[in-house]
């Protein structure tokens, strides 16, 4: 199945490098991580289209026949503008719309951070990261739990460890004030992910920073399409237009918290 969608399929080509399995079933994509089964966009079914009018309730059941222990239902639509997934909405799951934004290279941030230190993690730092992320993302996400990010962080390294990008951070006073990932999806595309900074450590230019300094050396090694999957809604995002990036397309998911048994 060749995937239209380029927020998908950066999403897929780095959780394949980083372990997941994909398997190709003709009209749709399943995605799984065995070792991190609570990362629910890790655990996924990506359609190649809409289904035909009555259908969203079977590809529902579908994806309970491959995940049967799952609390959860995660399907994606590989379409890159937005439609219509009523149906679905109708038997309980919810749509989230995210903008994929997309750049050569970044525009340097107006007033540059320069109260600390901006550089890769090294092996024994990621412990920080996951404290980063849990501090800026758990209080509003009971999905994102210690095990999810050391889950996620692992799979991370496994995308360092082959080449294929780093996790940098912004050190100050010794703790780490902020975070992303940037790997290469191949041909070119590098795939910005998990930009984390902390609560007290907001509006000092830090993230801005942090990223234009990440893409200036991705350029450097050969991107030539630096890209962010952002909250259409969520503060972070203009921030992302001020450093050049700009919505090029959109990624549909449909999301279903279990809880207790499917029926």
């Amino acid at each position: 199945m060749q995937i239209s969608s380029l927020g998908f399929r950066t999403d897929i080509a780095i959780l394949a490098a980083a372990g997941s399995t994909v398997t190709d079933c003709g009209t749709h994509l399943l995605v799984t991580t065995p070792d991190n089964p609570t990362y629910h966009w890790g655990n996924f079914m990506l359609l190649r289209r809409m289904p035909l009018p009555g259908g969203a309730r079977e590809v529902m059941g579908a994806f309970d026949t491959w995940f049967a222990t799952a609390r959860h239902r995660a399907i994606g639509i590989d379409s890159p503008v937005e439609i219509d997934v009523t149906e679905f909405e109708a038997a309980g799951m919810t749509k989230d719309v995210s903008h994929v934004m997309t750049a050569e290279r970044l525009v340097a941030p107006e007033r540059p951070f320069t109260g600390g230190g901006i550089r890769p993690l090294t092996p024994d730092e990621w412990h920080m990261w996951v404290d980063l992320d849990l501090a800026v993302f758990a209080p509003d996400d009971r999905n994102n739990q210690r095990p999810f990010v050391e889950g996620k962080a692992r799979q991370e390294q496994r995308l360092v460890a082959a080449g294929l990008g780093e996790r940098w951070g912004v050190f100050v006073d010794g703790r780490l004030a902020a975070s992303a990932g940037l790997y290469d999806t191949g041909d070119g595309v590098f795939r910005f992910q998990s930009v984390a900074t902390h609560p007290r450590r907001q509006g000092q230019g830090i993230a801005s920073t942090l990223l234009h300094r990440m893409a200036e050396r991705a350029v450097a090694r050969g991107a030539r399409q630096l890209v962010m999957v952002a909250d259409p809604t969520g503060p972070a995002i203009s921030l992302y237009r001020r450093l050049g990036l700009e919505t090029t397309e959109v990624a549909i998911e449909l999301y279903q918290s279990l809880p207790g048994q499917i029926a």
